[in-house]
């Protein structure tokens, strides 16, 4: 087991190389809203220490949303809070992003000249819900899980496809909402760490809920992430 200062290193270097095999490193445009504020760009993530959101809302590292939340309505510049929870148990965020450590995602919202933080999946729906189009679909199916959009079919640095045919992202109205198609991984454990595609209806209330999922690539190198 590596000392936290070195585990939280390994899992931000990991998290951005998950985002760059789904194909996600595109951020949010209105995050520029947050670098007009005060914020810049740092390693992985933004440095706002001059606004002091760090301190004010508990956030061990404050990182650019998906671009894929520019389709929320309010259309409001948001950023990702993560924050690291005291209770291995607990549920103090809207996504479970750490393994041996706590850490949940958060968001923090720019309303007007106000930072307005969005702690939980409850105030997520009862600020952007209801969902109306394909658009708010997608945002609501990335927002509230740890899936992201891939948009080609490029095989990933060292992994390799488990199957013939593996459909992009795509986002399909049925009568009970909306079916999102988007990847995951394994992050946590020891092992090949393979890519999921998965699908999830996402209802019209904003709720979001898995369908099915079946494995797009793997890897041949096998590496423990604790």
């Amino acid at each position: 087991m590596f000392p936290r200062r070195y585990k939280q290193a390994g899992f931000v270097a990991l998290l951005f190389a998950c985002m760059l095999i789904s194909g996600s490193t595109s951020t949010s445009i209105d995050s520029n809203a947050f670098m007009d504020a005060g914020c810049f760009a740092e390693d992985y993530g933004l440095n706002c220490s001059s606004l002091g959101l760090v301190e004010r809302f508990g956030c061990m590292q404050i990182y650019n949303a998906s671009s894929s939340l520019d389709n929320l309505s309010p259309r409001l510049p948001i950023v990702e809070c993560l924050i690291l929870s005291a209770d291995y148990h607990s549920q103090e965020g809207i996504v479970r992003e750490g393994c041996m450590m706590p850490v949940y995602r958060r968001y923090i919202a720019l309303q007007g000249e106000d930072f307005r933080l969005i702690s939980s999946k409850e105030e997520f729906l009862s600020l952007f819900a209801p969902v109306e189009t394909k658009e708010e679909a997608l945002a609501f199916a990335v927002a509230l899980t740890s899936s992201l959009p891939r948009y080609d079919n490029t095989v990933p640095k060292d992994y390799f496809p488990v199957k013939p045919s593996i459909r992009p992202t795509y986002v399909e109205e049925t009568t009970e909402g909306f079916k999102v198609h988007l990847f995951d991984s394994e992050l946590c454990g020891c092992g090949s760490h393979p890519y999921y595609a998965i699908e999830y209806l996402v209802t019209r209330e904003g709720n979001v809920t898995e369908l099915s999922r079946e494995k797009a690539y793997d890897s041949t190198i096998q590496i423990c992430v604790d």
